[in-house]
């Protein structure tokens, strides 16, 4: 469900109102009274749930809304859910999602404030916030409704925190957005549909995130950035990526939704990862590297796509002598 301190409810959806927003069928009647009054991921549907499947549902949930395509319609029924067909199930959810819950506006008021925390001129924390003990928030940061601040924290001037929840002595860098709404967009054929957004962004304790990051917040679930971990300037981690403790992320890296980082990884310069993938703990990225597969514990891997670093090298070095270059001494000499 989605997080009371951050989203509210608008109002229950009937099937009626489903069909309308969303463009689907509901081929079969529900019982009656049955409306869509929450939201959740396929694999975490309760009775009342919407959610959209594209693939085989593992243990479907009796009462739950789903938007599926015709070909599993006839399981999920069978199963005891209340089914909407559609050709783009995504595309159905996208539609009619956003008018059960909708993100909580920023607004004037009383704001949980530590005595010992420093506010600066300009900046607005919005009702409901709670700012730590010796946190700093200086000039124009904007912090959201339900967001906690940890003590001894520090955001920077003009960053802005929603849906977010941040550690002990973390430091949110200037202009750096925490908890916006991911980058997930269905792609019809005469339109461009972009999904709500009901998850969180987690940050952790002792954390360095630099200026100008973009940190979005989960789909349903959490974006997650483990204790210790230290984050350079311009980097951008999608929706529900989880990141483990202790990992570095030098500028530029760009982690695609939905990827698995473990503890004590480096990631060099310009990194940048495809979504779903998973990569281990101490895993090593020189700069540069398009991580497209998963990557084991310990590993050192380099190169677009990305492959162990000793091949990546070897490759290197091949290249440099079908093209004569001898290094940077060859670059010097032909000058």
């Amino acid at each position: 469900m989605a997080d009371p301190r951050f989203y509210e409810s608008a109002r229950p959806l009937s099937i009626r109102e489903l069909e309308t927003l969303s463009g689907a069928s509901f081929e079969e009647l529900a019982p009656d009274g049955v409306s869509a009054t929450g939201v959740a991921p396929v694999e975490a549907m309760q009775s009342g749930h919407l959610s959209y499947a594209e693939r085989k549902v593992s243990h479907p949930v009796a009462g739950a809304i789903v938007f599926t395509k015709p070909d599993l319609a006839g399981e999920l029924r069978a199963a005891g859910a209340i089914v909407g067909v559609s050709g783009n199930p995504r595309a159905a959810f996208a539609r009619s999602a956003g008018a059960i819950y909708r993100l909580k506006e920023l607004t004037a008021g009383e704001a949980d404030i530590h005595s010992t925390a420093r506010i600066f001129p300009g900046a607005f924390i919005s009702a409901g916030a709670i700012v730590g003990a010796h946190a700093v928030i200086e000039p124009n940061a904007v912090i959201g409704p339900g967001v906690e601040i940890g003590e001894a924290a520090i955001i920077r001037a003009n960053a802005v925190v929603s849906c977010a929840t941040i550690g002990d002595r973390t430091e949110i860098g200037s202009c750096t957005v925490i908890g916006k709404s991911g980058f997930a967009v269905v792609l019809g054929a005469d339109q461009r549909i972009k999904v709500p957004h009901f998850g969180r962004a987690i940050i952790g304790s002792d954390v360095s995130i630099g200026a100008s990051c973009s940190i979005d917040r989960g789909l349903f679930d959490d974006t997650s950035i483990g204790d210790n971990c230290q984050i350079d300037n311009f980097c951008q981690i999608a929706h529900n990526v989880q990141i483990g403790s202790g990992t570095v992320m030098a500028a530029f890296a760009g982690i695609s939704g939905s990827t698995r980082i473990g503890r004590n990884c480096l990631f060099a310069g310009r990194c940048a990862t495809t979504d779903n993938i998973t990569i281990g703990d101490d895993v090593i990225l020189l700069a540069d590297t398009a991580a497209m597969y998963d990557i084991p514990d310990g590993e050192r891997w380099g190169g677009s796509p990305a492959m162990p670093a000793r091949n990546f090298l070897k490759q290197l070095t091949q290249l440099r002598k079908l093209s004569g270059i001898k290094g940077a001494q060859g670059k010097k000499a032909r000058r």
